[in-house]
């Protein structure tokens, strides 16, 4: 039987609507004990345990400190995870309208710097493995 869907992203996607309609689709993903907001499959929010928590980066973190947000954590192992990159969405947000579009695109706008620096950022080498190089020096004729 499949869970019922969560009413708070129901409600973020509903009050998005008027932004997905400037910029395009919003969507919602199931993802480990909640789900994701995606805009061109870019994850601009988490929605865990009835919190909204929005990307930020470093031209928008101050600004969500400045509201008291506070960062995603959860507990792995006997420690606690925190990620730095989402933090709790503002009071005024959860108000919904042009107040949690506002903080919602500037969510995404931090989503997009990230994979575009992600994207622009050149490829590492691929290590060869141990038994890869031993293949390799098997194969290359030894100079004499």
């Amino acid at each position: 039987m499949a869970a019922a869907p969560d009413p708070l992203i129901a409600w973020l996607l509903d009050e998005l609507q008027p932004l997905a309609a400037q910029i395009g689709a919003i969507r919602a993903r199931r993802m480990f004990s909640g789900a994701a907001l995606y805009y061109d499959d870019i994850v601009f929010a988490l929605v865990i345990r009835g919190t909204c928590y929005l990307r930020v980066d470093g031209l928008t973190r101050e600004r969500f400190l400045a509201e008291n947000c506070t960062p995603f954590s959860y507990e792995r192992g006997g420690r606690t995870i925190t990620m730095t990159g989402y933090l709790s969405a503002p009071a005024e947000a959860l108000d919904g309208g042009p107040p949690l579009r506002d903080w919602a695109r500037l969510a995404i706008e931090a989503a997009l710097r990230d994979a575009n620096a992600k994207a622009a950022k050149p490829k590492r080498a691929r290590n060869t493995t141990t038994a890869a190089r031993k293949v390799a020096a098997k194969r290359t004729p030894r100079k004499r």
